[in-house]
């Protein structure tokens, strides 16, 4: 007999998808339904410098297809985008009007590039990548483009880094020591980082900061607190990533940077779990809520998080590689350790 039940997933990547097949693995008759403000099926984020560079087209990006999902009766609504949640009534109000109801709820909505208070007076000069919707016409101007600027030094910067200057780009980067948000570069690490980038050909520039960027006829001009001045088709920046929650404020979850959970995924409020880059995980190792990195993590958050929704109980504990090499520096992934143990960030 159909359960009834209706599981809703907000969110289509990693955390999310590993939450709705592991539903449907575990309960054939419930209806689950997949949200995703994006409008590409499940795909992979690190594919898409390649797929900026040229050297893959849209489809390669794929993890999922449609067929993937109906013949698993996953609901997958692309383009949708979520603006309020009311527990009281177990719905979820959609920018369009609409109400979905659920019976159980799993936010895995993911993260979206982080704005420096400081650049806000520029955030039209700006480039974002950490979405396939960020590159829509992007690849053609990197293409026609000769001189490009990076601002920030998180992962992702310094894999765009390399593949502009493998295309024969001039490219200037201003490392700023706070881009891999939450953890700070020390001098020595970004000492070594420059030297390690130094083979690109790219100019370095670091202890500086931005000061002023101007638009003049589809060009940019940065200008730094040092008094370096630059021309640059486009300025990129890439200081790291903030939970997407926003459209979760206000409904009783509680939400530091990211959604708090605990070691099972729980949210504080009954039948809305977390999971994710968009979640703060309760850590009794050190008593407090710290967040994690990577789609390993994400998977194994999903996975947990649709298995306890089903009314199991399994602690969460992290996957894959406990550090990213970040140009010879190592940068920690796991939430699970003590952070100030040893001495990597």
């Amino acid at each position: 007999m159909p359960t009834h039940d209706h599981y809703v997933i907000i969110g289509n990547g990693p955390a999310g998808n590993a939450a709705a097949f592991t539903l449907r693995e575990n309960d054939p008759d419930a209806a689950i339904t997949i949200i995703s403000h994006e409008n590409i099926c499940f795909y992979s984020k690190p594919k898409l410098v390649k797929y900026l560079a040229g050297k893959v087209d849209e489809d390669a990006l794929a993890v999922r297809t449609m067929d993937e999902y109906r013949r698993r009766h996953i609901r997958l609504r692309l383009g949708q985008t979520v603006a309020h949640i009311d527990p009281d009534s177990q719905s979820l109000h959609l920018s369009h009007m609409e109400k979905v109801h659920y019976t159980d709820l799993i936010i895995a909505s993911g993260a979206r590039a982080r704005l420096l208070p400081s650049m806000k007076p520029y955030a039209d000069c700006l480039t974002f990548v950490t979405e396939f919707n960020d590159t829509r016409g992007l690849r053609k101007k990197i293409a026609d483009g000769s001189r490009f600027f990076i601002f920030g030094g998180d992962l992702v910067a310094f894999k765009f880094l390399k593949m502009l200057t493998d295309m024969g780009k001039q490219v200037t980067l201003l490392l700023y020591p706070r881009a891999f948000w939450p953890h700070r570069l020390t001098k020595d690490m970004q000492d070594a980082i420059v030297k390690n980038l130094a083979p690109t050909g790219a100019d370095i520039l670091a202890d500086d900061d931005l000061d002023t960027i101007v638009q003049d006829q589809g060009k940019y001009c940065v200008t730094t607190k040092q008094g370096v001045r630059t021309q640059a088709d486009l300025v990129f920046s890439f200081n790291g990533l903030i939970p997407e929650v926003d459209f979760a404020r206000g409904c009783g979850l509680e939400i530091d940077h990211g959604i708090l959970v605990d070691e099972t995924m729980r949210t504080s409020l009954e039948h809305i779990f977390a999971c994710g880059s968009c979640a703060q995980i309760y850590n009794p190792d050190i008593n407090t809520y710290t967040t994690s990195i990577g789609w390993p993590n994400a998977q194994v958050q999903g996975k947990v998080a649709g298995l306890n929704l089903l009314g199991e109980h399994h602690k969460v504990r992290p996957a894959g590689r406990k550090y990213f090499d970040l140009e010879g520096v190592k940068i920690k992934t796991s939430w699970w350790e003590d952070l100030e143990k040893g001495k990597d960030t």
